[in-house]
């Protein structure tokens, strides 16, 4: 399946501060601005959020908010912390500073950093300007104070902002200063001065009423707690520390050189022209902005791997994705073109006062794409000023270099590993945007169908439910798209968990696909592994995402148990009835719990079906009927288990002998002269037929007729519930032909 590729990334970016500055300790100022980063489990960190720290100690300790370094989603730390360090309060900080947790405190909302010996270059950190957390004043209403930090609305460089102590509140036992100063959330953790310079304390957080009121802590009341903990070995996470000091060091040697070489495939590059800067470098993509104007013109370059070469079925499926857009904008224009000595085509629209164009290049097994956005106030000179930034870009590498690709996928961090099977192919996503995403398999020329496999965190609401439970509000939300089959009871390599597959209706009218889902839980965590295609194509293709799920391994802590693997079937219900010809309508009496299988999942479709196994079916889809009309005819049939039956050759405590009472009650059914009922008698046809009218009371002619069967026989070709070629009477039925006889009537009584 071809990936959906944005047409326009500049708003997905984060800006920044990366100007350089003479680093001279002198100048510094001791408020840094603190960015928390979240390692994905693609390898990649992200950042998470925000806000300012003041340093306190020469070797770099930093004081900062709990809610700067916490992860709210995942209740702990994050794992990488960046300190960008102002040393002239003109320029924006550099940031090429990491830095370790030491303590936090969430009730203070107090968190402890210390930076790093060397930067991300390796130098020495500089003997660092610090303030004094020990200070003993006690400030007063109206008292002037300055806030410094790095708040979001304040631009890149450093905020100094006055005010005055306007009243004092007690949060969690201990005393905050209010104040009328202006900061906003990005001067959390940052620093608190009074008239003399002394440090008061820690802006922590704003309420909103008709005007912002912002509070800090007293410094006074974290000291004792600052004291114990300052001395504390920070705690060290060597590979997102060493993942963060690669993407901060690109980034800063990137624009000190103005020119970025993309390492990975598809191997390109770019230099900026002057008064340029890179906002952003991923893996995958990069963006790239005038800097220091009020109205710049930037660019973005993503890149979308493949694990096929990109012709032209990619092509053909990248049409279909733009349709909506050419919908939606009447100048919506498509053009050939050659980029960077690439054929290439481009794609412009106007939205509102924004001319829009992706440049989308097909290369090897990357399709590259690049988007700006120009005013149209300021065209001409957006036009000029962006040309010679693109017309720098270029591939260093051939388009027939084939990228590492490997049949089997591992993973140390979550510890697994999955083998793709057939002509499938897995390829790790190096996507930040969907950072759940481990890694997605398609097959060669499939342009619809796809294996993803997700890690992601179980809600909170959802960790205390077990499987069942889970699943079942799963199915609840299922509507308009109908359930095939469900499974509580999976497990996959040693981790438990459910499966559920379901057909829907794809984007083409009448294009049906059918999607698979199958999750295994790991602590907190869940494996999610899902299939989606075309119906066709997701049934022929089933044995080989059984290979697939066959070869999942976990290596975790439950590796010593053994690998065990369990998850029954997967796009039917039962595993024998694959291309059967009735197997739509097996699955849906299934579905409604009118028919079961066997202990070995399967059906049995070709099986003879017997007389009492007959009735049960036929009055289990009438009671059915009559439970979804919310009718008064739903019938109690354990009513009719009684220790004395009509028919000696039933057992009395047969478990489907209260379907043969019952028939008995109604006339449906007489038995034969010696008051028996033959229970595991084969059922024919004709027999069938009757049973069926008598149950769902179809009205049949009245008269004779030779032989007497004919009139069931009319009744049954009348109501289309006879099959293309079952046209004897004395046909002996297998379970899937009575499937499918009761099935139809059934959908023609709820009609």
């Amino acid at each position: 399946m071809l990936k959906k590729l944005p047409l326009l990334l500049l708003a997905l970016f984060l800006t920044t501060g990366l100007a350089s500055a003479n680093e001279d300790s002198s100048q510094m100022n001791p408020t840094v601005k603190v960015t928390s980063y979240k390692k994905l489990f693609i390898d990649q960190v992200v950042a998470y959020g925000s806000g300012s720290g003041t340093v306190v100690s020469p070797d770099g300790i930093v004081i900062t908010n709990h809610h700067v370094i916490f992860d709210d989603d995942e209740f702990k730390p994050l794992d990488g912390f960046e300190v960008c360090i102002t040393f002239a309060v003109k320029d924006e900080p550099v940031c090429q500073y990491t830095a370790r947790l030491i303590a936090q405190d969430k009730d203070m909302d107090i968190a402890l950093l210390k930076i790093n010996e060397k930067d991300v270059f390796g130098n020495a950190l500089p003997a660092l300007k610090f303030l004094d957390y020990q200070s003993n004043i006690a400030p007063k209403e109206e008292t002037e104070i300055t806030v410094v930090g790095y708040p979001g609305s304040g631009g890149e460089t450093i905020t100094i902002t006055k005010g005055q102590i306007s009243g004092f509140e007690k949060f969690n036992e201990r005393n905050y200063f209010k104040t009328d100063t202006d900061f906003d959330h990005g001067s959390s953790g940052g620093t608190a001065l009074d008239p003399q310079g002394n440090y008061i304390g820690i802006p922590t957080y704003i309420r909103s009423y008709a005007e912002n009121v912002g509070f800090f802590l007293d410094l006074r009341e974290a000291r004792g707690w600052i004291d114990e903990n300052i001395v504390k070995t920070p705690i060290r996470d060597i590979a997102t520390e060493r993942l963060l000091e690669a993407e901060l060091a690109r980034l800063k040697k990137s624009n000190d050189d103005l020119k970025y070489v993309q390492e990975l495939y598809p191997h390109a590059s770019v230099t900026l022209p002057e008064g340029w800067e890179f906002i952003e470098i991923n893996d995958d993509s990069f963006f790239a902005s005038q800097k220091n104007l009020s109205n710049p013109v930037g660019f973005s370059v993503f890149t979308s791997d493949y694990q096929f070469e990109v012709g032209q079925g990619y092509l053909d499926k990248l049409d279909e994705e733009l349709e909506g857009v050419q919908e939606n904008f009447p100048d919506y224009k498509k053009e050939e073109i050659t980029f960077a000595g690439e054929k290439a085509f481009k794609i412009t629209y106007t939205s509102f006062s924004n001319k829009n164009t992706t440049i989308y290049i097909p290369y090897g097994y990357t399709m590259v794409g690049i988007s700006y956005s120009i005013d149209l106030d300021e065209s001409e000179k957006q036009e000029k000023a962006i040309k010679p930034a693109l017309e720098a870009f270029s591939f260093t590498k051939s388009s027939l270099t084939v990228p590492a690709l490997s049949d089997t996928l591992r993973f140390d961090d979550p510890p697994f590993e999955i083998t793709a099977a057939g002509d499938f192919r897995f390829q790790k996503n190096r996507e930040k945007r969907s950072s759940d995403l481990l890694a997605e398999a398609v097959q060669k020329d499939n342009f619809e169908g796809n294996v993803t496999l997700y890690y992601s965190q179980i809600s909170k609401d959802e960790r205390h439910l077990t499987a069942k439970e889970r699943l079942d509000e799963i199915v609840k939300s299922l509507s308009g798209r109908k359930l095939v089959y469900k499974n509580d009871e999976v497990v996959l390599g040693g981790l438990e968990g459910f499966l559920y597959t379901f057909e829907y209706e794809g984007r083409k009218y009448q294009q049906i696909r059918k999607r698979m889902s199958v999750s295994v839980r790991h602590d907190d965590y869940e494996f999610s592994i899902d299939y989606d295609d075309l119906t066709e194509d997701f049934d022929k293709n089933l044995p080989l995402i059984q290979k697939m799920l066959d070869s999942f391994q976990f290596k975790g802590e439950l590796s010593e148990l053994g690998i065990e693997t369990s998850y029954g079937n997967l796009g039917f219900t039962f595993n024998d009835i694959q291309f059967h010809r009735f197997a739509q309508a097996i699955s849906a009496l299934a579905e409604k719990e009118i028919v079961s299988g066997y202990k070995d999942g399967g059906f049995h479709p070709e099986q003879l079906v017997n007389r009492v196994e007959a009735l049960k079916m036929i009055l289990e889809s009438k009671n059915h009927l009559e439970t979804e009309k919310g009718s008064k005819k739903i019938v109690d049939f354990s009513q009719y288990a009684k220790k004395r039956v009509s028919f000696w050759d039933v057992n009395s405590r047969h478990s489907l002998m209260k379907y043969v009472e019952y028939a008995k009650e109604k006339d449906f059914i007489s038995g034969y002269g010696n008051r028996t009922f033959r229970p595991n008698q084969n059922v024919n046809l004709v027999e069938a037929l009757k049973l069926i009218m008598s149950a769902y009371e179809i009205p049949v002619w009245a008269g004779d007729t030779d032989p007497w069967f004919k009139k069931y026989m009319d009744k049954g070709f009348e109501l289309g519930l006879i099959p293309y070629g079952m046209y004897e009477p004395g046909h002996f039925l297998t379970r899937a032909e009575l499937a499918f006889l009761v099935n139809t009537v059934y959908r023609q009584a709820k009609n």
